[in-house]
């Protein structure tokens, strides 16, 4: 059974906080400095965080992850009964509407959960709506979803689903939607200059309690570290995202600046695509093992993060998750067995390959592929670096045009599912295809027993150690900084900031 199901008790209590609240009577523009220029406002049309973000402040959920409690809470949905296994029943909150007038009803709710589970409207999601089997409507305010097999990260799976007004929907389609969508949430859109500014007022009729003393939010693409820093420093931005780790001593002493430091559940690695369209020497296992050797992880944390990144133990699953695999550590430094191993696998002399790295998409990326390259070099690999920016980045990432060899921080929903299924051999952004590898991701997906499945991913991380799709680099902590006088702010391990309790003091 779905182990973490909200009971109409704590709803209740939940729905009571959430009334809609008087107006503030103190309001601000608050500039948010980001990495990139989102590339869609629908939430379902991406994964990144940055777009994310943008977009989950006018399209909302039908629940949400709490970064405060973790926990699954309600949004436009508030109760979730499972009848079954595989069949729930939803119960939607009454009296909302899109800001269009379009009210926000199962018929909405059906709408956006069939246009989920379209592989070909929402690719990113397709490993999330795999069990998803149907979804009806039983009234005006209950939704029934009926689920292929049991599926234990079912809850996480529901606050993925952005819920949109399926009249404007069809009338504009899928990508008009996303450049500029209508949505039930606490802002609302009102211009977008691209690569220059994202703007949003305050949505005066929100259902539930607005920002407090935030009338407008404008969102600035910032790919450079130092420039977020300094806009940050100087009043320019009151929200920075990604700041790089060496910040912290200077705005540890800035009484004008909040700083926020989050666990982050992104695992930043070197992809090294070994399918079989994909052909370089990545195909031979010895060869994806000896780069492992050749790379200092270590170093790496203690150079460039001053020791607060996390060692990764060899493994795409945090220590906090069910499957993490205590038995595995790192590669470890020797690049001398990296040498040796590649002149066995017939590379005597190395070889050359290209090596593509984003330039602003994650904090501090550059310096990363260059310590990487180094690294390689001295064991024989020329790595032609090729940085690209963000957008690029992304755009080459989704088509798998980053391969054969690549940097790239993956951060999925907290399950460890999720994380998983990004090397399923069929997935979009998968660097292999191994049978047993997929067979333990597809299993560990429907286990419903928690020790059976975690023990399902140890065996997992275990496999993956010895087939080393990827060189395994460092875990992220993300930095995040603020105006002192915005409160509530609480970013989660995703990436993703919401605005729900946020307040900007006078």
């Amino acid at each position: 059974m779905i182990g973490s199901m909200l009971s109409r008790t704590a709803t209740a209590a939940l729905l009571s906080t959430m009334a809609l609240g008087a107006g503030a009577a103190y309001a601000e523009t608050v500039n948010i400095a980001q990495n990139f220029d989102p590339q869609t406002l629908w939430p379902n049309g991406t994964t990144a965080s940055d777009n994310l973000n943008a977009g989950s402040a006018i399209v909302e959920s039908l629940f949400w992850q709490n970064p405060a409690s973790g926990e699954i809470e309600p949004l436009l949905a508030t109760v979730v009964e499972m009848v079954s296994d595989t069949e729930a029943l939803l119960t939607l909150r009454e009296g909302v509407s899109f800001t269009n007038g379009e009210p926000m009803n199962a018929d909405a709710v059906v709408h956006s959960i069939e246009i989920f589970m379209d592989e070909e409207q929402t690719p990113a999601y397709a490993r999330v709506s795999d069990l998803f089997e149907s979804v009806e409507k039983v009234d005006d305010l209950t939704v029934r979803i009926t689920l292929s097999d049991t599926f234990p990260a079912f809850m996480l799976a529901l606050s993925q689903i952005s819920v949109v007004p399926p009249s404007h929907w069809n009338e504009v389609g899928l990508e008009a939607y996303g450049q500029q969508p209508i949505g039930t949430g606490p802002f609302v859109f009102e211009s977008w200059t691209r690569d220059d500014r994202l703007v949003m007022s305050a949505n005066a009729d929100y259902w539930g309690d607005a920002p407090d003393g935030i009338t407008e939010l404008v969102w600035r693409p910032v790919p450079e570290d130092a420039a977020r820093l300094a806009g940050l420093q100087t009043g320019e931005f009151q929200i920075v995202k990604d700041l790089p780790v060496s910040s912290i001593p200077t705005l540890e002493n800035d009484d004008s600046v909040s700083l926020i430091t989050v666990p982050s559940y992104r695992i930043y690695q070197i992809g090294l695509a070994s399918q079989e369209q994909h052909e370089s020497p990545l195909q031979d296992v010895a060869v994806r093992q000896a780069l492992n050797y050749a790379v200092d992880s270590q170093l790496i944390i203690d150079a460039l993060f001053f020791g607060r990144a996390i060692p990764l133990n060899g493994q795409v699953l945090r220590e906090p998750q069910p499957g993490y695999n205590p038995d595995l550590g790192d590669y470890g430094y020797d690049p001398e067995r990296a040498r040796a191993m590649l002149a066995e696998a017939g590379y005597p002399d190395g070889f050359e390959i290209d090596f593509k790295c984003p330039s602003g998409r994650y904090a501090q990326d550059r310096e990363v592929c260059e310590a990487v390259a180094g690294m390689l070099a001295e064991v024989g690999v020329t790595a032609n670096l090729i940085m690209l920016e963000p957008g690029e980045f992304l755009r080459q990432l989704r088509t798998m045009e980053l391969a054969p060899m690549y940097f790239v921080g993956l951060a999925p929903q907290d399950d460890p599912g999720f994380q998983a299924s990004q090397y399923l051999s069929e997935w979009r952004y998968s660097p292999i295809a191994n049978e047993e590898m997929d067979e333990l991701i597809l299993a560990g997906a429907t286990e419903a027993d928690p020790e059976s499945r975690a023990q399902i991913y140890r065996d997992l991380m275990a496999l993956m150690h010895e087939q080393a799709p990827i060189i395994f680099l460092y875990g992220g902590v993300d930095i995040y900084g603020t105006d002192a006088r915005i409160t509530g702010l609480e970013p989660r391990g995703d990436g993703r900031m919401f605005f729900y309790n946020v307040e900007l003091e006078e």
